[in-house]
Parts: structure tokens; C-alpha cells; sequence
């Protein structure tokens, strides 16, 4: 049997599952126009019409209903053929996560991981890329945010809050501060890397939840890392609203001092492992990810 090309057909699994050209075309990475001429080229090696299209909306034929779970259950099969031919090749664990969390928590504690499992290979990829597992040498993720995305294998590690921070030096030679609102008479540091979430916490909204009012909420140096916003504080350039677990390292270590942490705020999301589905059962995943948890409780 001739069978059609392979893109096609996976053209024509993803725009199936999303029902949807436009989505199916963001998760493989092309225009809807080539998943249209994807299944289009599908449509015309089988001589039958899959899709009936409408103004906004496209529906599955009968016969292409049938189809679909076993199409999708093959290429399920292929990436999982694919994901063990990559364990005997690839001789490292490649673990994707962002700057400040690579820096703060990953690097320093990567050889208590080695030391452990001395046959795990760990790569840290520190990067603010959201890794795309189907086309990078990527095996996990440990991300923040909001997680959605249902194709993956995903288990949360921890809750993230927001707290002033600032240098203990720099406290002491201020005097003590003795109410929330006494923050505002003093530098402010701003950490933006978490303003990708418009409900992200700042000094704006940490001001409203404690009835602060008339204080300039806005003035102070701003980061787009919050390794840097952390290291200015530890400058004794002000006082900064982070997140506790970036800052933990930093506290514990005498260099940060937490103000007033029973007004921490919930950010509302949440630092995640993340990775393909047919890579979960993988025993580096498994003793990566039960790693990290060991060290996470509590914090």
C-alpha cells in the first residue's frame, strides 16, 4: 500500500484533534495556509473529503472520525519508538528552566543530583524560551506560570508568593520599618520578570492589599531578571517584591531579609516540571523530578 506523505498526515491529526487550522498550524509551527495545502495533498492521494468547511469552522467527515484515534495512537507510538531510540543516543539529560531559577536553585545544588545518580548525565538549559519538545534536544522543563498545555506530562513543585526583601545592612542603617507602608518611604526595586501575567503582583497591588494609600508605587529601578532585582537588593539598593523561593537561597544565607513575610502575596502560579508524555516513565525524569520534590517541601 502507497501510503501519503507523512506530513499530511500529521497535518491532518493535529487540525482534527483542534479542530482548528489556525491551532493546528501553532503547534507545529507553519501557516494555516500549509496545513491547508497539507490536507489538501491528504484529501486528494485518499480521493475523499475529510473536513467540511464552513465560514469559521471546520468538522470532521464520518469516515475521518473513524480514523482519527488510530492515526493519533500511531503517532503516539512513533514518538515513543522515537523518545527510546534518543535515551541509547543522547548521552545527557537535558533539564530547560529559566535564568534566575538556574542560577538560585539548579546550579548550586546540581552536584548533590550527580552525587546521587552518578549515571544521569544532568544538562541545565538556562533559558526564558518555552521549550518545544517536538523539534529541541530538550527531556524536561521546569517552568513558572500558569500550566495549560494538556499534550504534556506536567506535575506542580511548589506555589509561588511575592515578599519584600532587602539587605540586613541596609535595614539596620535605616532603622526598623514598622508597618507595611513604611516600605514606600524607600527605594524600590521592581522585578518585571513575572509582568508576562497582567495579574502578576507588584508594588501597585501589594499596596491595595494592605489599604495603603497616597505613596508613588511606580519610582524605583526596574529589572526584566529577577536574579538582578535580587542581587540590587542585596546591594542595599532598596527593597525589592520577589519571589520567596528565588530569594530562599539568598535569606538563608544571611545575605536577604524578609519584611513583613505574613503579607506575602499568592502570585497565582506555580513552578512546574514539565515533559512529553512518552519521556515521564523514563527513569531520569523520574529520579530528576523526585529530586526537586525532596528539596521543595516545606519551602
Amino acid at each position: 500500500m502507497r501510503l501519503p506523505p507523512l506530513n499530511a498526515i500529521r497535518a491532518f491529526e493535529v487540525a482534527s484533534r483542534h479542530l482548528s487550522f489556525k491551532k493546528a498550524a501553532e503547534e507545529l509551527f507553519v501557516t494555516p495556509a500549509a496545513i491547508s495545502y497539507q490536507i489538501k495533498l491528504l484529501e486528494e492521494h485518499l480521493g475523499m473529503t475529510l473536513f467540511e468547511r464552513h465560514n469559521r469552522q471546520v468538522v470532521l467527515t464520518k469516515e475521518a472520525r473513524q480514523a482519527l484515534p488510530l492515526l493519533s495512537l500511531g503517532f503516539e507510538q512513533i514518538e515513543k519508538g522515537i523518545g527510546l531510540l534518543e535515551q541509547v543516543s543522547s548521552p545527557n539529560f537535558v533539564v530547560s528552566t529559566g535564568p534566575a531559577f538556574a542560577i538560585k536553585w539548579l546550579a548550586p545544588r546540581l552536584h548533590e543530583f550527580s552525587a546521587l545518580y552518578p549515571d544521569v548525565n544532568a544538562s541545565i538549559l538556562a533559558s526564558l524560551h518555552i521549550t518545544n519538545f517536538r523539534v529541541e534536544p530538550v527531556d524536561a522543563a521546569v517552568r513558572f506560570g500558569r500550566f495549560d498545555d494538556t499534550h504534556l506530562f506536567a506535575e506542580k513543585l511548589v506555589d509561588e508568593f511575592v515578599v519584600p526583601l532587602c539587605h540586613p545592612g541596609w535595614l539596620a542603617a535605616q532603622g526598623s520599618l514598622r508597618q507595611p507602608a513604611d516600605i514606600f518611604n524607600h527605594p524600590l526595586i521592581h522585578d518585571d520578570s513575572i509582568f508576562f501575567d497582567p495579574s502578576a503582583p507588584s508594588w501597585e497591588s501589594y499596596a491595595q492589599q494592605q489599604g495603603i494609600t497616597g505613596v508613588d508605587t511606580h519610582s524605583g529601578v526596574r529589572f526584566n531578571q529577577a536574579d538582578h532585582a535580587l542581587q540590587a537588593a542585596m546591594d542595599g539598593a532598596g527593597i525589592v517584591l520577589s519571589r520567596s523561593l528565588l530569594a530562599e537561597p539568598d535569606v538563608r544565607a544571611g545575605r536577604l531579609v524578609k519584611l513583613f513575610p505574613e503579607t506575602a502575596m499568592d502570585t497565582g502560579m506555580a513552578r512546574y516540571y514539565a515533559c512529553p508524555r512518552e519521556k515521564a516513565d523514563r527513569r531520569e525524569n523520574q529520579v530528576f523530578l523526585a529530586w526537586l520534590k525532596s528539596l521543595l517541601v516545606g519551602v
